[in-house]
């Protein structure tokens, strides 16, 4: 069955051919044998679906390696708007040819950095595994999202970046994180209760100022603070270059932030992927970086 696009090459070209014809036919046949082409065939408008990419995580399952994204990622993007197709980048994004990487993030309108069970390994940020540490770590991940930060924002692609992908971020622009924010003196637990039911687990949790200046000051004005779910135990320690504070949790902890000079990039610590049809600041945030992507994509790629 052909897709959207392929449909809407069919439909340009066919209207193409069509507007041709007219004017071959009209400069043979004289006033008296004028075709006036069809509307529809003039607004050669089809819209094209916004694809995004989605970053993966590797996980072992039995003998073998799975390259995933968790679905609520994915149904986000697509239940917030039929128009987003969103594309799954393997982990191993820095082994490929930098043909294939230029094609393939040639081909997208924005980026997503998720959300994940495993957590950046602290040698990024010049710090090493603390006594007793038992997080998870991925680092063909940690890897991958590097190399693909670096040709992102190279072409300025749109980017929102979601608690791992935030704190990712973060270390990316040189930032640093503490391990175990429930240990830091003067900041509150944000972890969840895993003994609760998962829609507990992702309910409101405690609110968030909204900074001015900011997307998300605009986006809920004129509301200056918004509820959050908290499901993290890491958090950003110092703030990387170049980047604005967006919102903080009541402890001072920086719970949001996006980068001056960018066309578009926001992060942030919670998890605005979380049933977005039944939580509107969580839809507000997705169909905001859906509507970014579509602006950035109507005024032409850049890069």
């Amino acid at each position: 069955m052909p897709t959207d696009s392929d449909q809407a090459a069919i439909v340009g070209n066919l209207a193409s051919w069509l507007l041709n014809f007219v004017d071959k036919f009209n400069s043979l046949g004289g006033e008296s044998w004028q075709l006036i082409p069809h509307k529809a065939c003039m607004d050669n408008k089809v819209s094209a679906p916004l694809l995004i990419g989605v970053c993966a995580d590797v996980t072992q399952q039995g003998a073998h390696a799975f390259h995933q994204a968790g679905d609520k990622y994915l149904r986000a993007l697509s239940v917030t708007s039929p128009n987003v197709a969103p594309i799954i980048i393997p982990a191993f994004f820095h082994e490929l040819s930098a043909a294939a990487q230029e094609a393939l993030l040639g081909t997208l309108d924005g980026l997503m950095l998720t959300g994940s069970y495993s957590n950046l390994h602290p040698s990024y940020y010049q710090q090493s595994l603390k006594e007793g540490d038992d997080a998870s770590r991925d680092p063909h991940r940690d890897a991958s999202n590097w190399a693909l930060l670096e040709l992102a924002m190279a072409k300025k692609l749109p980017i929102l970046a979601i608690c791992r992908g935030f704190q990712e971020l973060n270390v990316y622009f040189g930032g640093s994180l503490h391990h175990r924010i429930h240990e830091v003196e003067g900041l509150m637990d944000h972890r969840e209760d895993k003994s609760r039911p998962i829609e507990e687990q992702y309910a409101p949790a405690h609110p968030v100022k909204l900074l001015t200046g900011g997307y998300l000051a605009k986006w809920f004005s004129p509301n200056t603070s918004i509820e959050v779910n908290s499901i993290h135990m890491q958090g950003v320690d110092r703030l990387g270059k170049g980047l604005h504070i967006e919102a903080q949790s009541e402890d001072g902890l920086v719970e949001a932030f996006s980068l001056d000079d960018y066309p578009f990039l926001l992060a942030v610590q919670w998890h605005p992927e979380w049933k977005p049809q039944q939580y509107p600041q969580n839809a507000q945030i997705i169909q905001g970086f859906i509507n970014t992507c579509s602006a950035v994509k109507a005024q032409g790629k850049i890069g």
